[in-house]
């Protein structure tokens, strides 16, 4: 990292900002700065919610079926275990992700069938690395590639109530930032929902990458002029899905813990 000098100084508070950027990192600074600011600057991290919770279950079921580790009637059976585990006591929310888990593990096992078996790293994801930078400053980009196929097609599984029919910035943004690294790849994101499914590959990298730029030094200022103290007393809460169900952390941001 160079040149960056409020980055350089909420990093070295030690709270979780570590001396690089990612997809999630730039687009939760866009979306939301006062999330943001509890996340990098205080060290408070989000609950994890029962949509996010069927996302990493699906994506874990689908890899163990491609892998050819589990049928895919086991796949799902483990799925819906885990997921019972972790929401013991159902509401209204958690019943609704538990009904669809079924669905978009077949979805995405058939969405997939042809694609062959995925490559993994020692079993986990690949990581990657690119250089993001301008004319007087630099940083390291990182992200993880969900799904990669050797016949060059890497994959982002995405589960969704409602199949888009255009990528969201946020989503063209990693997709990007994988194309960046993996240029002689195709990279797509298949999105899923209980009864669609659709590969999408939309954005051009090149000007969503500049894009990510002006974000990065916008970034920069923001913390060079604001110490997460002054940002969380100076930014209201954003009415942005992150803060959905947030309660405690909406607390601690507003002083009243």
């Amino acid at each position: 990292m160079q040149n960056l000098p409020g980055i350089e100084k909420w990093v070295k508070l030690k709270k979780g900002f570590l001396p690089h950027v990612s997809p999630s990192k730039i687009c939760l600074f866009r979306n939301s700065p006062s999330m943001f600011t509890c996340t990098y600057g205080f060290g408070k991290r989000q609950s994890g919610s029962p949509a996010m919770w069927r996302g990493i279950y699906v994506e874990d079921a689908v890899v163990e079926v491609l892998t050819q580790k589990k049928d895919i009637e086991q796949a799902i059976k483990d799925c819906q275990t885990k997921f019972k585990e972790k929401h013991f006591i159902f509401d209204d929310k958690s019943e609704r992700e538990y009904k669809v888990l079924e669905p978009m593990i077949q979805m995405s096992c058939d969405a997939l069938a042809d694609f062959g078996v995925p490559e993994f790293v020692d079993g986990k994801q690949e990581e990657i690395e690119i250089e993001i930078a301008d004319e007087d400053w630099s940083i390291k980009g990182i992200g993880y590639l969900d799904l990669v196929f050797p016949n060059g097609q890497i994959i982002d599984l995405k589960t969704t109530h409602q199949v888009p029919s255009k990528m969201s910035f946020d989503h063209q943004l990693q997709r990007a930032f994988y194309k960046t690294a993996r240029s002689n790849h195709q990279v797509r994101f298949l999105y899923v929902s209980k009864n669609r499914a659709s590969l999408l590959e939309d954005g051009d990298e090149v000007g969503i990458m500049n894009e990510a730029k002006h974000i990065i030094k916008q970034m920069d200022t923001f913390c060079d002029l604001l110490s997460p103290e002054q940002a969380r007393a100076a930014i209201p809460i954003q009415d942005t899905y992150h803060w959905t169900d947030q309660n405690a952390l909406k607390n601690f941001y507003n002083n009243k813990e």
